[in-house]
């Protein structure tokens, strides 16, 4: 069932990210990375439908973090451009191009191999505190410096270096998420009510929608698109195993196919995130721009 809620997660995910950066990049200047952006945007149909679908999608990953580590779990939402893609096409009434079908194979097979190569497993249930702040304080430290880069860089890339950061912040979500869920399976909802996870789970989440609909305010879905759904599996394992001691095959022929994998999943990633089909195909300019 892991990868029955994964990918049904990633379909949702993808359809909401779609959704969000058509209102997102016309949203004013003035509310660039500050929480009156989400204001502005809740008041939009479109972005309230897009964090509907952005609530299922969370629910059926939580069941997905459940069942499974994040190191099998995150690999899967790549499929959610898969889901966009199909969704947008058949939206827009117009076949897939010899790029985008190239791209759809080399995801699907590129995650195939990687997941059967890696054959990801459980660590602990429980994560020692100092590990939460070396973990933490890397995330957290990669936001701020990329938050400031975003500041002061040029506007094509504002969109690159939030999305980046948006990525960091919910890959720690998504680690937050799997203790909560961890800890609600095993000691109940009161203990996941008076721990210090939840409030951080809500926290890092809200971090991670500011900037992610400041990536998207600021440029086209083909700037952000790629680098949030690369980075935030990658990440999200990292975390995986560096909180929950998660783990991956190791020897020599698993790392070798390991590596083709991912370079065949990257490959498959840009494809589609910079796919017109995916990204709406028009030449958007952001609030940043003239």
């Amino acid at each position: 069932m892991v990868y029955v809620f994964g990918i049904a997660s990633a379909l949702f995910y993808g359809l909401a990210a779609v959704m969000q950066h058509r209102v997102a990049s016309s949203a004013p200047k003035s509310a660039w990375l500050r929480l009156g952006l989400l204001a502005h945007l809740i008041r939009r149909p479109m972005w309230s439908a897009a964090i509907g679908a952005d609530v299922i999608a969370f629910v059926l990953h939580a069941l997905a973090l459940g069942r499974g580590p994040l190191t099998l779990v995150e690999p899967l939402l790549t499929t959610g451009l898969l889901a966009a893609l199909a969704l947008s096409a058949l939206w827009e009434r117009h076949a897939l191009t010899r790029r985008e079908w190239t791209g759809a194979i080399a995801l699907t097979v590129g995650l195939a191999v990687l997941l059967a190569a890696g054959s990801p497993t459980e660590g602990r249930l429980t994560v020692p505190f100092h590990r939460w702040i070396i973990g933490g304080g890397f995330a957290a430290g990669a936001v701020v410096i990329l938050v400031v880069w975003a500041k002061r860089s040029r506007p094509q890339l504002k969109p690159v270096s939030l999305g980046l950061a948006a990525a960091i912040a919910f890959a720690a979500t998504d680690s937050l998420l799997k203790i909560n869920i961890d800890v609600l399976q095993s000691d109940g909802l009161w203990e996941v009510a008076t721990s210090w996870y939840a409030y951080a789970l809500v926290g890092s989440a809200i971090v991670g929608e500011v900037l992610v609909q400041s990536a998207f305010q600021a440029g086209p879905l083909s700037l952000s698109l790629p680098v949030l759904t690369s980075v935030e599996p990658i990440a999200s394992s990292a975390l995986g195993v560096i909180l929950f001691a998660e783990r991956l095959r190791t020897g020599p022929k698993e790392l070798s196919l390991e590596l083709a994998a991912g370079v065949l999943l990257l490959f498959g990633i840009w494809f589609l995130a910079t796919s017109p089909t995916v990204t709406g195909g028009r030449a958007e300019t952001s609030a940043f721009e003239p």
